[in-house]
């Protein structure tokens, strides 16, 4: 085994990838017989067949590694060299074809082949077509049609628009008032947030907030996480096809490491909290304030506001009311003429129904009005009742 000189190193200067390259003994298949043959054999087994310039040299992951030192000398002495005369390959320091005898002048050697990590350098040419993506089964093909199709029965029938006349069954209103009461109130504050308003009644000293003050130095325990190395993972990095049956295999020793949990014990700046202190001032102040809602029902009466109870003085007053805000919800049942369905109408085209449009939908009125594919009420044609 060889160690190469040259380590690769990370940010820490501490990660370091050995790199190391072996010598090991590859394998050749006989053509004529297909035996499996040491890659030094000159011949096969199995057969006797000549190891001919045809014939490729082959790599196992666990190829054994060659460790004699007289066998790394063969290894390293060059490719074999072909006979012209009957292509058989013989050892480098053959003066001789291993094969018919013929004298080495004339013969060529076998090519020395580097090979990249994974296997053989990538034939260049066309790129194979991709395989067609497998058939959608039949019972999927189904599936999805149906929920096409219902969907297009859905969609047509919520934009198909049916014309039908109805009749106001029964009418509900309901009108709120929100208010607020103008309020005397107490609150507490500190004094530079007080309002300007307010009406002290009584103050306090109180802890408002706490300072930090160094109060000298303790060891205490820290935990913190280091990387402990457990190892290297021996990661081949390309090989070499000697030519001669042997290979030279290149590999990065890169390594492994795992997270421990330690702790240690670490100088640290000690701390005492001390109160700092201000006046809590506890007052009056008047505020408009939320109060109960007023509201107003009915049915076939008129629709009219509740009395909000408005005490307005300028400037306020404890005790005033003022108005804040004003609702109002209309709502009418309307029975469908064709199949006496009952329908609860809050809305047409989605706007809330107003209080012209009420009045006209009187109870015992009758309409024209448009329904959706899907049974629901549309628009009522307020232009003129049903005849």
């Amino acid at each position: 085994m060889d160690d190469k000189s040259r380590n690769s190193k990370g940010s820490s200067g501490s990660d370091e990838i050995r790199v190391i390259e072996e010598i090991v003994e590859g394998y050749w298949i006989c053509p004529n017989c297909e035996a499996k043959n040491r890659g030094a054999e000159q011949q096969c087994d199995a057969c006797g067949a000549i190891r001919s310039e045809n014939v490729q040299f082959h790599c196992d992951s666990d190829a054994p590694v060659i460790t004699d030192e007289e066998e790394l000398k063969k290894a390293k002495a060059g490719p074999d060299w072909v006979c012209q005369f009957c292509s058989n390959t013989s050892p480098s320091s053959s003066p001789n074809c291993t094969g018919c005898g013929s004298a080495r002048d004339s013969g060529k050697k076998r090519a020395v082949k580097e090979i990249p990590p994974g296997g053989a350098p990538a034939q260049k040419g066309p790129v194979p077509p991709k395989a067609p993506a497998p058939p959608m089964p039949a019972a999927l093909k189904i599936g999805c049609g149906i929920i096409a199709l219902l969907f297009l029965i859905f969609s047509f029938l919520s934009c198909r628009e049916t014309p039908d006349k109805i009749e106001i069954t029964e009418n509900q209103w309901t009108r709120v008032i929100e208010r607020s009461e103008y309020k005397t109130v107490q609150e507490s504050a500190w004094q530079n947030e007080v309002p300007q308003a307010a009406i002290r009644l009584s103050s306090n000293r109180e802890i408002r907030d706490y300072k930090q003050i160094p109060d000298g130095f303790e060891n205490v325990q820290e935990s913190y996480t280091e990387k402990v190395k457990i190892g290297e993972d021996k990661v081949e990095d390309g090989k070499i096809d000697l030519g001669n049956g042997r290979f030279q295999v290149k590999y990065k020793m890169v390594p492994k490491y795992k997270d421990e949990q330690r702790t240690r014990t670490v100088r640290q700046q000690k701390f005492r909290k001390e109160p700092i202190y201000d006046e809590k001032v506890t007052y009056n102040i008047d505020r408009w304030l939320d109060i109960t809602p007023v509201e107003l029902k009915g049915t076939q009466d008129d629709p009219k506001w509740p009395d909000a109870g408005v005490i307005k003085n300028t400037p306020p007053q404890v005790g005033d009311v003022s108005e804040k805000a004003r609702r109002e919800t209309y709502v009418i049942n309307a029975k469908r003429l064709s199949d006496g369905k009952e329908h609860e109408i809050k809305k047409m085209r989605d706007k809330e129904l107003t209080f012209e449009q009420f009045m006209k939908l009187r109870k015992g009125t009758q309409w024209d009005a448009i329904f959706s594919g899907l049974g629901d009420l549309r628009e009522i044609k307020l232009d003129q009742a049903a005849k």
